[in-house]
């Protein structure tokens, strides 16, 4: 296996910005430590498959989501199933309408 010499790597911004700021990060909480442990392994642990037809235009828009937050289109689909079926998912006008109601009183 060949040896990669670090002065070789290039950083993009935002890589070098973490790099040149190391030292100023702390530790978490090993309860906290814990806890992000569990959730990544439960976001690796998949073992069930689905395959879904949608329209062009809908993939599309997905696609345009997923990549303005960084992530495949496959892990936000599976992110709002999930949101939904934990009950998490909240339909926003439903959710202005609550807020009105609560200014109100």
């Amino acid at each position: 296996m060949k040896k990669i010499n670090p002065s070789d790597i290039i950083l993009d911004k935002e890589e070098q910005w973490f790099e040149d700021h190391a030292e100023e990060f702390v530790n978490a909480s090993s309860e906290l430590r814990t806890k992000l442990i569990k959730a990544a392994a439960n976001t690796q642990n998949k073992t069930e498959r689905m395959n879904i037809r949608m329209s062009k235009t809908d993939m599309k828009n997905l696609k345009t989501l997923a990549a303005k937050e960084g992530l495949p289109y496959q892990s936000l689909v599976s992110s709002i199933l999930h949101k939904y079926t934990s009950g998490l998912l909240v339909d926003i006008d439903e959710a202005k309408k609550i807020l009105k109601l609560k200014e109100r009183t």
